[in-house]
């Protein structure tokens, strides 16, 4: 006859595997990451919610406690398995800041077997649920036990509470992140109803000045020819004479809702401030009167609303092209490609305001890469074998994005010939770059401990008018010699002050790339909290 104290024991192990199972699986993924607390913590908040259970006998209490526990075990695994680390609130908000066809165009890629491992972690969770241990409050030895449990609890959670650490050292990686999360969305959705800044502003210069912000995604330099890749991926920009290639740029950022909120605000990696309540180009440009268009082929909605749409809606005319989701939950299977935007940057030009800036956000080389670009510019063949095709899709969607970018600079030469009373500047970069198997053997711009430098080495080129070139010449800003300083977009705020030539107090030399005053000696810290090393990994 089977004792009954083994079938205790045995069903007590089956929900103590499921708890661990995950965190387990995640130092077997990724040891440099993994922390032994998470075992701890998932142990005593396993312990928290089977109190109900254990004082009052219902079975729906244990239930619910085993199934709370088996949701943040399956969200945090699933992390696992596709990103090699714990959920954290940057993935929630990329997820949540995309729409479902880019959604499935990651995990084309991210697709792994080691997503089988959710079915023994399922199966786990099915043996849990029938196998409900006997725990009880009624003989002296379990109120021993279980006191000492929860006064262990107590003191563990009201040490972190009254050392104010509770969030970052008490609460689960799910549940850290969920809250982060949404801390932090507030300040994004506070910019939506954030009225524009009155600023204290004036413009140096009386001239008509024109100022385009070309903003790439996901373009690594190093698969630029232009930049010295074997392959021939930009003959367009390779050949033009009349651009500035700076070649020691990086973004502080590995994703696009972060990158964006800090150029185009006065917040950087080093001075953090709330989005919300810091000061935008928007109301710079705004309290100087100049014009601004915000002209996107990238899509204004998202599962939640989108942090960049936000901002971008404080410019004077905003156009989205790319009308691919009707609600938060559609998607679109068309590819938009981003010569779309030529028309609308057309009608820009013919707009008469004397001082206008014009930001175009490219769909660049975003996921799936072999939906960036036209059948007419599969330059490299697709193969068979997952690895050479995608970075064949990849070095098709540089190919393609060399004619975009090649064709705007070309657009405003030409309209320069018949407008030389106009200064133009023009700029082209990417909010971050992307690891297309250049590190770690690893394809996207997500990362577990460190970011690559494949993440955040990216293009950044001028194109200036002939008569914008005089100016400078005269004022002696020689931009040549500056070709392999280094740079940080986070500082892009001051850079573009300068370029549209407007003094006002925010406005920081030092920051400014165009600036003689530029200071080349910053720190450049990346959003993991490293220096950034050029010679990483290379």
């Amino acid at each position: 006859m089977s004792d009954p104290r083994q079938h205790s024991l045995l069903n007590i192990f089956w929900l103590v595997a499921m708890v661990i199972f995950t965190p387990v699986a995640g130092m077997a993924l990724n040891y440099d990451v993994f922390s032994a607390r998470s075992i701890l913590l998932l142990l005593l908040w396993t312990v928290v919610l089977l109190i109900p259970y254990v004082l009052t006998r219902k079975k729906w209490l244990y239930v619910t406690a085993a199934s709370l526990l088996f949701v943040d075990g399956f969200v945090n695994l699933f992390h696992w398995i596709v990103l090699k680390c714990p959920l954290n609130a940057s993935s929630i908000f990329v997820f949540l800041n995309t729409n479902y066809n880019e959604a499935s165009e990651f995990m084309a890629i991210k697709m792994t077997p080691l997503l089988l491992l959710l079915i023994p972690y399922i199966v786990l969770f099915a043996i849990v649920l029938k196998r409900k241990p006997p725990l009880s409050f009624q003989t002296r030895m379990e109120q021993i036990v279980w006191s000492a449990l929860w006064l262990f609890v107590a003191v563990f959670f009201t040490d972190n509470i009254v050392h104010q650490r509770f969030l970052r050292l008490a609460v689960p990686d799910v549940e850290r992140a969920f809250v982060s999360f949404f801390e932090e969305s507030k300040a994004y959705k506070n910019l939506k109803t954030r009225n524009l800044y009155s600023l204290d502003t004036q413009l140096s210069t009386n001239d008509s000045t024109l100022v385009v912000v070309i903003i790439g995604e996901s373009c690594n330099r190093n698969h630029m020819s232009l930049y010295g890749y074997g392959r021939e991926t930009t003959p367009r920009l390779k050949a033009r004479r009349d651009i500035l290639v700076f070649d020691n740029v990086i973004s502080a950022n590995s994703n696009t809702l972060r990158s964006v909120m800090n150029f185009l605000t006065e917040n950087n990696t080093d001075q953090p401030r709330p989005l919300d309540s810091c000061i935008h180009i928007f109301d710079v440009l705004h309290s100087s009167h100049y014009k601004s268009y915000w002209l996107s082929n990238q899509s204004p909605i998202g599962l939640w609303d989108n942090g960049v749409t936000n901002l971008a809606q404080n410019a004077d005319v905003t156009t989205f092209v790319n009308m691919t989701a009707n609600s938060s939950m559609e998607s679109t299977q068309m590819a938009s490609f981003d010569q779309r935007l030529f028309e609308p940057l057309q009608a820009v030009l013919n707009d008469q305001a004397k001082h206008k800036v014009v930001f175009l956000h490219l769909m660049g080389n975003h996921t799936q890469y072999n939906k960036r670009y036209p059948d007419g510019f599969a330059l490299f063949e697709e193969k068979d074998d997952k690895r050479t095709r995608v970075i064949n899709t990849y070095d098709n969607a540089i190919y393609y994005n060399d004619f975009v970018v090649d064709s705007l600079f070309s657009i405003l030469a030409i309209y320069s010939q018949s407008h030389s009373d106009v200064r133009i500047s023009a700029l082209y970069f990417s909010d971050h770059g992307e690891n297309v198997y250049d590190e770690n053997d690893y394809c996207g711009h997500d990362y577990s401990d460190r970011i690559p430098n494949a993440n955040v080495e990216i293009p950044f080129i001028l194109w200036f008018s002939p008569s914008q070139r005089e100016y400078l010449k005269a004022h002696d800003t020689f931009l040549e010699q500056r070709l392999h300083a280094p740079y940080m977009i986070d500082d892009l705020f001051h850079t573009l002050l300068d370029l549209s030539q407007i003094i006002t107090p925010c406005f920081d030399s030092t920051r400014s790339f165009v600036n003689n005053a530029y200071n080349t000696s910053r720190p450049r810290q990346l959003e993991d909290g490293s220096i950034y090393n050029m010679q990483k990994n290379k």
